[in-house]
């Protein structure tokens, strides 16, 4: 037997690249086709991302509540200062950390304030006279105390501060 050019053939040619039987050219069977992973694998990454950008969405959200929530939320902080002097020059934050002083200011002094907004840190400074021994200060947030000194002589200075936003 010749193949097409003439040659001779040791073996005839399979029909159309298939062996009798399902067996290879050496006799033994071919495996089965093995079916395509990669479609399955595209599709798993598309899935851990689309879960990874809702997920960070979910805690994005959250995070905007909470910051509205607390940008909303109103404290009252109550100053005082107390000393022995008759007046004192006082200086203490307000709302939307404006700050607000009051000079000669009879003792003991008072002031309620309500804030509100992200930044609730207050602070409180005041400074005797000439004829002032002793000198307190005091700042309290919806009934506890957050912050109190205390001073003694001529001229003394006391200061208050803290974060009233904190829980």
């Amino acid at each position: 037997m010749t193949d097409q050019y003439g040659h001779p053939q040791q073996y005839p040619a399979p029909p159309q690249g298939q062996y009798p039987g399902g067996y290879g050219p050496q006799g033994y069977a071919q495996p089965p086709r093995k079916k395509a992973r990669w479609p399955w694998i595209l599709g798993g990454i598309a899935l851990v991302v689309l879960l990874g950008v809702g997920g960070c969405m979910a805690l994005i959200a959250g995070a905007v509540n909470e910051v509205d929530r607390e940008a909303k939320r109103e404290v009252v902080v109550a100053y005082e200062v107390n000393g022995s002097g008759g007046t004192t020059s006082v200086t203490y934050s307000g709302r939307d950390f404006d700050i607000a002083q009051e000079s000669a200011a009879p003792l003991p002094w008072n002031k309620a304030v309500t804030i509100d907004g992200l930044g609730k840190y207050v602070s409180l400074t005041a400074q005797n006279g000439a004829d002032g021994e002793e000198l307190s200060c005091r700042i309290l947030v919806d009934g506890r105390v957050l912050s109190e000194q205390a001073s003694s002589g001529p001229f003394s200075m006391v200061s208050c501060s803290g974060d009233a936003g904190g829980e």
